[in-house]
């Protein structure tokens, strides 16, 4: 089941994040997968499982992020460093202020001045949680780098990425990933 999922998972990869469609080659990710019991009436009665992943964000010192693999939205999210929910406090953060190749951005994409403190916001519900934040573009990269760039087993790519500064305690706090990679369709994503 792992060894299907991870091949599913890889070739969501390749089919929609690949640089161009003439790249070559292929990357799988490791995943790790963690379960989280469902308690009723002091009772576990179920399991929810999450299996995540490594990518980094930025140059060209890298921050790296444990991510799960969602097929129900069309968001990269990692929580900010100026993130004060209680989930942020034991998750890696992003900080606009190591990434050089960072880009603040508006909801629409277009770049914003460093002038611009009051950052476009935005608010994604899930099936049991929600964050809210503000947007970068910055290179994201599949699989996980220690240091400077770039690992010769990695796919970038330029993407968008929501920064949580706000984060529901359920079920972010429960789980050991920080983040959501959206692999749904486009029309799951904010225009």
């Amino acid at each position: 089941m792992a060894s299907l999922l991870r091949r599913t998972i890889t070739g969501l990869f390749l089919l929609s994040l690949l640089p161009s469609p003439a790249a070559t080659g292929s990357v799988t990710i490791p995943l790790s997968k963690q379960y989280e019991p469902v308690v009723r009436n002091g009772r576990t009665v179920m399991y929810k499982t999450a299996y995540f992943g490594d990518v980094s964000i930025g140059e060209p010192k890298s921050q790296n992020f444990r991510v799960v693999f969602d097929t129900g939205s069309g968001h990269l999210f990692v929580p900010s460093a100026e993130c004060k929910s209680e989930p942020c406090a034991t998750h890696s953060t992003y900080s606009r202020s190591a990434s050089p190749s960072h880009e603040s951005i508006d909801h629409d994409g277009n770049k914003v001045g460093p002038e611009v403190t009051d950052y476009d916001e935005v608010t994604i519900a899930y099936g049991t949680g929600e964050i809210g934040g503000d947007f970068v573009r910055d290179t994201v990269c599949f699989g996980s780098a220690e240091g400077e760039r770039k690992d010769a087993g990695q796919i970038c790519v330029r993407a968008r990425t929501i920064l949580a500064t706000e984060m529901s305690p359920q079920p972010f706090s429960a789980f050991e990933f920080d983040g959501v990679l959206g692999l749904g369709l486009e029309n799951l994503a904010l225009d």
